[in-house]
């Protein structure tokens, strides 16, 4: 796998503890670091600067498999109780994710102590993003069948266990159905856009699903609200229980499907009320020809 320049100037800094964000690794720490990794430097006179030596080290191995190993033990200070590895690794996915790759918390084997589970050590994976990324093209039409489909997909991803990968292809549902309803609808708004509830905000005005409108029915208000609410749930759930970004918490069976049949409700609602939207204007278009 190869890193951007950018992602390996990021991950100097967090190996070497130069961001003040993971601890500080004085030039012996950093040999021993990529000891494991099959370097053999010894520390002595004309050592290097500490971030020249691990970016040269880095720049070495990019291009490897090794330089996921190094990514992912980059994190590996769970037992520094002054740095959050999970916080840094959310900042740094963001960085990450333009080389088609995120961080993913995953614990090692847990046990029973008495009716309790205890989960095992956390530890980072690194994992493509592509996988959970639905194709633009199979929701061109913004049909139920196409959604009908990448449900099916969320739900056998749910029966293969992979609770937080289910979570991710219900946001990327979501999100690529509003942004196609904007899209259709002539709406302005920017296709790197990510945050659901602002494109659910957007899209809200040329599908009339704004419960403050004049004219909406005060019976659908509770209901359009609710939808609002909906779009936000489906935001913070897929930040810190999906594939999306480092995990904060592992999502069960029973969250994922919660996410998938708020998603599936949400988008065949969307689907009708620009169906609905268009007959209208169609109807309005030939009263207009007949008069």
């Amino acid at each position: 796998m190869n890193l951007s320049a950018k992602t390996l100037e990021r991950l100097t800094e967090i190996i070497a503890g130069d961001s003040q964000l993971s601890p500080y690794r004085t030039g012996r720490q950093l040999i021993d670091f990529f000891y494991d990794f099959g370097e053999r430097d010894l520390y002595g006179q004309g050592f290097p600067a500490r971030a020249v030596y691990v970016l040269d080290k880095l720049k070495k191995l990019n291009g490897t498999e090794t330089v996921a190993k190094v990514v992912c033990a980059a994190f590996d200070f769970w037992d520094e109780p002054d740095y959050d590895p999970e916080d840094v690794a959310l900042q740094f996915n963001k960085i990450l994710a333009r080389d088609g790759f995120r961080l993913i918390i995953e614990h090692r084997y847990g046990w029973m102590q008495g009716d309790e589970y205890i989960r095992g050590e956390p530890y980072f994976e690194l994992r493509p993003i592509v996988e959970n990324v639905i194709a633009a093209e199979s929701l061109v039409g913004t049909s139920h069948e196409a959604i009908l489909e990448q449900v099916r997909k969320a739900n056998d991803k749910i029966h293969s266990g992979d609770f937080a990968g289910a979570i991710a292809s219900t946001y990327t549902l979501v999100e690529e159905l509003l942004k196609h309803l904007l899209t259709e609808t002539g709406t302005p708004h920017k296709d790197s856009e990510g945050d659901i509830r602002a494109l659910y905000m957007a899209v809200r005005g040329p599908l009339h699903l704004d419960p403050s409108e004049p004219g909406i029915d005060a019976l659908l208000k509770p209901i359009l609200g609710g939808f609002q609410k909906l779009v936000a749930g489906l935001y913070e759930v897929a930040n810190k229980a999906s594939d999306r970004h480092a995990r904060k918490y592992s999502p069960a069976a029973h969250h994922a499907k919660l996410a998938v049949n708020s998603a599936f409700a949400l988008c065949e609602f969307l689907v009708d009320s620009r169906e609905y939207q268009k007959g209208r204007v169609s109807k309005s278009d030939a009263a207009t020809k007949t008069t």
